[in-house]
């Protein structure tokens, strides 16, 4: 593509640089609709196949954005190159790509590996064996990477999720560190010259940068830490760090108000107001100092209210930031039971069929020996007591393809503890099961962690992973009306990928993607399709406000698509996002339920059911809190006391309650006989026992007794 250098003026507004320390600058690139240097010194840039953007305030054409393929930027910094002494290397940067990319270059050839130095996002380079971390940010030196030269941190993950963030390189003698959002992550130990005595490039070969670049600023000394702070906060004294305009509160909930500050630009005393619906600003109880965070604002405010935050400094009031209008919500998580009658096991199948919830398979090291999965089968009418239905004659497996289609239970596929299987199971009752197919013709390769949907009269089965964990992950799509005869469709235009459980399909015949990613090399997304025959498929958001994530649940449930929990950074995380049409989203906060993934999740009695997980037994339910009709309170655990627990013959029970049921671990119901407040145990047989109350104040218990 045509290299060029765009503008020949060195004019900028004043308050673009007002914050930038200017002692030892030897470059600064603020892509103001032109690739020249600002320092004075005349480095311009020189782009190839690049355009411009709206930067990180939303100024149009403000910004450098690249675009993967062939699209780099070549810095000259005469004396500057190679580094020898001490530096420091600031800029912005936002993307959306979980692929390994060059950000700084400086070396002869992209196979130079003697003299170089070179930063990536999402490095490849690593020494550890497959399903190991990659790096969130990797910089090398003088080398091929997997030596003592290099300087990693984080896990893959961090640092593409679609937000502008701020990064530095800085040098103090032989103190080399690498920042990230004004704090210094990691630092390694290196006096020596680094890279080659060339120009820095950005977006080298072959891993090229795909995202937007903006304040490139170059220093020939290490910035004091002061200094480096103010460069985070270049032109944003203060930055409101939440909530933000995508949280939703249940009311009365709790919102953590936090910040950041520059010291040097703001004084010590704030103004912390609110206002709801857009109305007045009033001030909150904090106490206007800067450094009283978090501040924990109550959110009593009516359902569906909207409510913002503003934080000024109390003696210039024009220093001011704005959290921008969330929600009051509708939706409520409610814990049902923490005490299933099953082991805890993940990537078990939870379905709705003739108003049960069925609960399929799973993984549950360390029982279930060699492969630690099942096939048994559950059922619950109440999600609180269950009754197990024995093991199903399809072989163990978890993150199977789970589908309740055309009122009966499937089986698709399975994993890799199982072997890949490609074959498919139906039931119409969940105990009695139909071996529909030994093996889909054709299906290549042997793939697990695949996704399944039913759209229409048909059945999908879409994506997954290899066997080996090898790069090449499918972005197939196959198709059948009945189970037994399949069409590969063409495959999709998404990135390949798996891992996704359940599905989402909505009310208008959309089938919805959302996220997903690879195993073999930790990538994930954050993008939302949508397809209404498997054919032709719709990019409704290239960047969803949701951080990119793997072994999550969706689902369609009260006309909204929603995505729980799954793995973020490589950490389990407990979020629960929303929305109604895959662009604006919303964060239901603070769900109290533990961080998880490939947990089991369903639609059953209107409510969003959510459950399981490898280190958690325990059942939640969240409901639309404006349409409740109908709907039995959630279970009350936090106040009543049963005593004693093992017991011989008899327990306590702390409050008043109507009635007393106890179930074994088949569902089997005994009423006991009752004395006052004192339940009479002893004509059970030794074992564990659930335990039922149904208390005075319409609230429902449920305990695991044990019966010694």
């Amino acid at each position: 593509m045509r290299a060029h250098c765009l503008g020949l003026c060195l004019v900028i507004a004043t308050g673009v640089v007002a914050q930038l320390p200017t002692d030892g600058l030897v470059c600064f690139l603020p892509f103001q609709g032109s690739l020249q240097d600002s320092s004075g010194l005349g480095n311009h840039a020189f782009a190839s196949g690049t355009s411009y953007c709206p930067d990180r305030f939303h100024v149009p054409a403000s910004a450098l954005e690249l675009h993967g393929g062939d699209d780099s930027l070549r810095i000259p910094i005469p004396g500057f190159t190679p580094l020898s002494g001490d530096f420091t290397i600031s800029f912005w940067l936002k993307t959306n790509s979980p692929e390994a990319m060059n950000i700084i270059s400086l070396k002869d050839t992209p196979e130079d590996t003697v003299q170089n130095f070179e930063m990536q996002l999402n490095s490849i380079y690593r020494s550890q064996t497959i399903l190991e971390l990659y790096y969130a940010s990797f910089t090398y030196w003088n080398g091929s990477g997997l030596g003592t030269d290099h300087l990693s941190e984080g896990a893959v993950g961090q640092y593409y999720n679609g937000t502008w963030q701020h990064y530095a390189l800085r040098r103090s003698g032989d103190s080399l560190q690498f920042w990230h959002d004004r704090y210094m992550l990691v630092e390694t130990m290196f006096a020596g010259p680094l890279g080659d005595d060339g120009d820095l490039v950005i977006s080298a070969a072959p891993f090229r940068f795909e995202g937007m670049i903006d304040d490139i600023a170059c220093y020939d000394r290490a910035l004091t830490l002061a200094e480096m702070t103010r460069l985070h906060h270049d032109r944003a004294p203060f930055e409101l760090r939440s909530p933000a305009d995508t949280d939703a509160y249940v009311q009365g909930d709790t919102a953590e108000v936090f910040w950041r500050w520059d010291p040097s630009l703001v004084s010590d005393s704030v103004d912390l107001d609110y206002r709801v619906d857009n109305g007045p600003w009033q001030p909150t109880e904090q106490n206007h100092l800067v450094d009283w965070i978090p501040y924990r604002f109550v959110v009593d405010f009516p359902i569906g209210s909207t409510v913002e935050i503003r934080l000024r400094d109390h003696l210039d009031t024009t220093i001011a930031v704005s959290s921008g209008a969330f929600i009051v919500s509708e939706y409520k998580w409610e814990l049902m039971t923490d005490d299933l009658p099953f082991t805890n096991r993940d990537g078990s199948g939870l379905l709705t069929l003739n108003d049960r919830l069925w609960l399929l398979g799973g993984w549950d090291p360390p029982f279930h020996e060699p492969n630690y999965t099942n096939s048994e089968v559950w059922s619950s009418a109440d999600g609180i007591l269950w009754t197990a239905h024995g093991e199903a004659p399809w072989p163990g497996r978890h993150c199977s393809g789970w589908l309740e289609h055309d009122d009966a239970l499937w089986v698709i596929g399975g994993d890799v503890q199982s072997g890949n299987l490609r074959d498919v199971w139906r039931s119409e009752d969940g105990t009695n099961w139909v071996n529909v197919l030994d093996t889909i013709p054709n299906f290549s390769p042997l793939r697990n962690s695949h996704m399944v949907a039913g759209l229409d009269a048909h059945l999908f089965n879409f994506g997954g992973q290899p066997a080996a964990y090898v790069p090449e992950n499918l972005a197939q799509v196959w198709r059948s009306v009945d189970g037994i005869v399949w069409e590969q469709l063409p495959d999709a235009p998404w990135k390949p990928r798996g891992l996704v459980l359940n599905s989402c399909v909505d009310d208008d015949g959309d089938l919805w993607l959302l996220g997903g990613g690879r195993l073999n090399d930790r990538r994930c997304y954050n993008d939302v399709w949508k397809t209404s025959d498997g054919v032709d498929w719709e990019l409704v958001n290239a960047a969803a406000p949701w951080a990119s994530r793997y072994w999550h649940n969706v689902a369609w449930f009260d006309d909204k698509m929603w995505v729980v929990c799954g793995v973020v950074d490589q950490t389990d995380n407990d979020e629960t996002w929303y929305s109604d049409d895959g662009i604006v989203w919303h964060e239901l906060k603070n769900p109290r339920y533990a961080a998880r993934h490939a947990a089991s999740l369903t639609v059953f009695d209107d409510a969003l059911w959510h459950m399981a997980g490898i280190h958690t037994g325990d059942v939640w339910r969240l409901r639309n809190l404006t349409n409740t009709t109908g709907i039995e309170p959630a279970t009350r655990t936090s106040s009543v006391l049963i005593h004693p627990n093992p017991t011989t013959d008899q327990i306590w029970v702390n409050e008043d309650f109507i009635r007393a049921s106890i179930h074994s671990s088949s569902g089997s119901e005994t009423t006991l006989i009752r004395n006052g407040n004192v339940l009479l145990l002893s004509g059970l047989p030794s074992g564990v026992y659930v335990l039922r109350l149904e208390l005075r104040d319409g609230g429902l218990l449920t305990q695991r007794i044990v019966k010694l």
